[in-house]
């Protein structure tokens, strides 16, 4: 596992930079850009400044972290009201989708590409200490986990498809909330990569028994810039249209293979109860991927 969420983590820093340059180039024509050089130097800036910055001693403190999750809640709720960047027509070679894709492979690759963002739910069974967690506990958290995560996502969706009606495209925006979105977007995601790098960064450092270098020390600089250098490589093979719905499949792979491996060892190990349940959201995990990929070999 920590092997493929070292190379999934890789992956999704590329397609956070590939949407950062969408982003900034969309600002700067009035349109959304082709996947040309221009837009991969720039996603290759974004990820040079993310490198640096995990490799410097700075760290954010826990106030800043918590309150740009509610800082991004609030920038993608502006983005969705306004329509920003606008989705692009099908066929239309941008960053943001794949041309030639049916609408039946376009659902596929959108369910697909939408695994990686169950990634990291799981730790609200975390807020509980340890010394008074119990069945109950643990079953309330998953659910209300489930629960903020759906309703986060599934709302962000219902108002974008209320506003589809309405909804205005980069050149009907005035310049300064082009450039106000665009900024504030770049400046957001990147933090992101920062703190993304020197997590993938820790994982890796697992898989060479290095994992028990202190918190306060955080992961070597080589292997920040060992991963850095991944993200860089997924960038330049992402260097076509649609790279970002793409990218986000290696984290979305990888998150598909740590609940089916945790399923498929409850159907082994578990109790009567718990192997019935689990043969069922392994046979669940099966029937959303297995339809996807033929659909994945033509894009």
């Amino acid at each position: 596992m920590d092997g493929a969420f070292t190379i999934a983590f890789a992956a999704g820093q590329a397609a956070i930079a590939w949407f950062v340059s969408a982003c900034l180039l969309t600002a700067s024509t009035g349109s959304l850009p082709r996947p040309g050089t221009a837009a991969l130097l720039l996603a290759l800036g974004v990820l040079a400044v993310a490198v640096l910055a995990a490799l410097s001693p700075i760290k954010p403190s826990d106030t800043v972290l918590r309150m740009r999750r509610w800082g991004t809640g609030v920038l993608a709720l502006a983005c969705v009201i306004s329509g920003w960047p606008a989705v692009p027509a099908m066929g239309s070679p941008t960053p943001l989708a794949p041309s030639g894709l049916s609408p039946d492979a376009a659902q596929w690759l959108a369910l697909a590409a939408l695994f990686f963002a169950g990634v990291g739910w799981e730790s609200v069974t975390n807020v509980v200490p340890a010394g008074v967690t119990n069945l109950r506990r643990i079953t309330i958290g998953v659910a209300l986990g489930v629960t903020c995560v759906a309703v986060v996502y599934l709302g962000l969706a219902s108002l974008l498809r209320l506003s589809a009606g309405a909804a205005v495209v980069p050149e009907q925006l005035s310049a300064p909330l082009n450039w106000g979105l665009a900024g504030v977007t770049a400046i957001v995601l990147t933090s992101y990569c920062w703190t993304n790098l020197r997590t993938a960064a820790r994982i890796a450092q697992r898989l060479y028994g290095s994992g028990r270098r202190s918190a306060e020390r955080g992961p070597a600089k080589a292997v920040v810039a060992v991963v850095g250098a991944a993200c860089c490589a997924f960038v330049w093979v992402g260097a076509r249209d649609g790279a970002v719905p793409l990218l986000l499949l290696g984290p979305a792979a990888a998150a598909l293979i740590g609940y089916g491996l945790a399923a498929l060892a409850a159907v082994r190990c578990g109790g009567p109860f718990l192997r019935c349940f689990a043969a069922v959201i392994l046979s669940v995990l099966v029937f959303l991927a297995a339809p996807a990929v033929p659909f994945l070999f033509g894009v």
